[in-house]
């Protein structure tokens, strides 16, 4: 009988310490990377919701990767806010190019969170007047109606 070693999967620190596989998303709590003291890590849940700052007319919802690092904020006006944050999925950081972008992984796609203020419907295209995709108010959204092909 012939012992065929398996393939060993690198494993990180913070895994080890954990005891989790090391595909499991696991953060660090004051976002110093280098520090894995076991009281700083946290397996992180992708499905939590999301964390929001509220300010007089508008809010800020954060936007984390797939391991639960800040990467931005999107700004929505304070009356939105309840239907964002109850649309039974996370907003995540998502870079289309150079552009950040909100969105929403669903099991029947990805929704972008200036469509669904504009209305849920994601076939239409939205202008941000200043540019900043990640500025979805709806002072700063318009709806844009693209040319129709001619048909002959």
């Amino acid at each position: 009988m012939h012992y065929i070693p398996q393939e060993k999967q690198k494993e990180s620190l913070h895994s080890f310490i954990l005891g989790v596989s090391t595909k499991t998303p696991i953060r660090h709590l004051n976002g110093d990377t280098l520090d894995n003291r076991k009281s700083n890590l946290e397996i992180y849940n992708k499905n939590s919701y999301n964390d929001y700052k509220e300010f007089d007319e508008t809010a800020e919802i954060v936007l984390r990767d797939n391991n639960g690092i800040e990467k931005g904020r999107a700004i929505i006006d304070k009356k939105d806010l309840y239907r964002v944050l109850n649309n039974g999925y996370p907003w995540v950081y998502h870079r289309i190019g150079e552009k950040p972008w909100a969105v929403a992984n669903t099991p029947k796609g990805r929704i972008h969170l200036d469509k669904f203020i504009m209305g849920n419907n994601q076939d239409i295209t939205v202008h941000h007047i200043n540019f900043n995709t990640l500025d979805n108010r709806n002072s700063n959204l318009e709806v844009v109606n693209l040319p129709e092909e001619q048909s002959e």
